[in-house]
């Protein structure tokens, strides 16, 4: 068993270092939305933000 690891060292540190930036990116991207996602939804009847005139904001 450890003489595969020993073999395998570098695939193995290299595997978990592309998981922990997969992570973090995903994490990074999930994050980013949740704060993007509080802007105009065109739906003025449930909208609580008073939009002049009924236009949408940008």
């Amino acid at each position: 068993m450890f003489a595969w690891i020993a073999n395998n060292a570098v695939t193995i540190i290299t595997v978990v270092l592309l998981l922990v930036v997969i992570g973090i990116a995903l994490f990074s991207l999930l994050k980013d939305k949740k704060h993007k996602s509080g802007g105009c939804t065109g739906n003025c009847a449930t909208c609580g933000m008073n939009c002049s005139s009924g236009k949408k904001e940008p």
